[in-house]
């Protein structure tokens, strides 16, 4: 029954993918079929694939992109693969260890992964799957049912010089909590977090709580839920450090943004991961905004630059972006979730924020 519902939400979610709407009824039911066919594969296969990925451009050949305050260093996307008879799916946050040059990674089903990403020319080239497990408790029972929707994720110990000490930071959305894992995927402790965001009925809905987490070596644990929380201004987004501090700021004026993905610069500021969607029919909207956590008003709403705006509506090739990494001076990774559709893609891209005093709409 699950199988049927999940295909019935791909052909749903069809137009909002990166591909085209199907122009005819024939290209539908050739599209149907192989839609079936790959669920079929993917449901029957037990075994270990070779993971691959394959180069993508997002980046629409009419835009000019010299506005933006980054620059792309490459965009890939992976194929769907089953690693250790854990499916390579639903990848919502991810983190990068230096000492160890991994890149890891979470699904919405509690699944964790060691990813190797190879660049060229300081351009990404390649990522592959090297270690897949899934998230247990302190005993090491595999988390279940609502224990397991992990969506953030963040890194301590990842810049030392020393290999084997890295700590992972990993928020949780339906059973609202950030939780200190090893690096084999095992609970050590759980993180204290402010009573404003401890319970799922201080949240807007049961499924949109802590998105994503960052470690601030100033403030230390930062996180934000999806959507202002309830009794606050729907205009006004927040962002929680573990000790209690807030730091609000405008919400994105895209339809029905939402916090995705949180990182932070090599001064301090944050970078805030912006989604926009609201059906399939409005394109998907990408926002990129940096945080001056020290530049805020009395009223406590702080200053915000806007670094990069992607909308699907000017043919950038955008799709859930959710993940956010910082990699080495000011390069960050960003992932998309594939939401187990065959009609969207896991997409990796590496970007540079770069110093300009121009900014664009957000």
């Amino acid at each position: 029954m699950r199988k049927k519902t999940q295909l019935k939400d791909y052909f749903q979610r069809a137009q909002h993918s990166n591909q085209k709407p199907l122009k005819n009824s024939i290209q539908w039911l050739f599209s149907c079929l192989i839609g079936f066919s790959s669920l079929f594969l993917f449901s029957c296969s037990s075994g270990q694939t070779k993971p691959d990925s394959y180069p993508i451009t997002i980046t629409p050949k009419h835009i000019d992109t010299d506005f933006m305050q980054l620059k792309l260093n490459g965009s890939i996307a992976l194929k769907s693969t089953i690693f250790n008879a854990i499916p390579v799916k639903e990848l919502s946050g991810i983190a990068w260890d230096n000492d160890e040059e991994l890149l890891y990674a979470v699904s919405d089903e509690g699944y964790f992964y060691h990813l190797k990403v190879s660049l060229k020319n300081n351009q990404l080239d390649g990522l592959k799957v090297v270690y897949a497990v899934k998230l247990s408790d302190s005993n090491g029972n595999p988390l279940k049912g609502k224990y397991r929707d992990s969506e953030g994720l963040s890194t301590l110990n990842t810049n030392n010089g020393k290999k084997g000490d890295t700590q992972l930071l990993i928020s949780f959305e339906n059973k609202p909590r950030i939780e200190k894992f090893s690096t084999k995927g095992r609970m050590i402790s759980q993180i204290k977090l402010p009573k404003k965001i401890r319970k799922k009925n201080k949240f807007s809905s049961k499924n949109k709580a802590l998105e994503s987490v960052t470690y601030h070596p100033k403030y230390g644990v930062i996180t934000a839920a999806e959507y202002p929380i309830k009794n606050r201004d729907k205009n006004i987004q927040t962002l929680f450090s573990s000790n209690g501090k807030e730091w609000n700021f405008e919400r994105s004026k895209a339809p029905n943004s939402a916090i995705t993905g949180l990182e932070v610069l090599p001064n301090g500021d944050v970078i805030v991961l912006e989604r926009a969607y609201l059906n399939p029919i409005t394109p998907v909207v990408i926002n990129l905004r940096r945080l001056q956590l020290d530049q805020c008003r009395k009223n406590k709403v702080c200053k915000t630059e806007a670094i990069a705006r992607f909308d699907a509506a000017d043919d950038w090739s955008v799709d859930n972006f959710e993940g956010l990494a910082h990699y080495k001076a000011n390069q960050y990774f960003m992932i998309s979730d594939d939401n187990n559709s065959v009609f969207q893609k896991t997409i990796l891209v590496l970007f540079e924020v770069i110093d300009t005093k121009e900014t664009i709409q957000n």
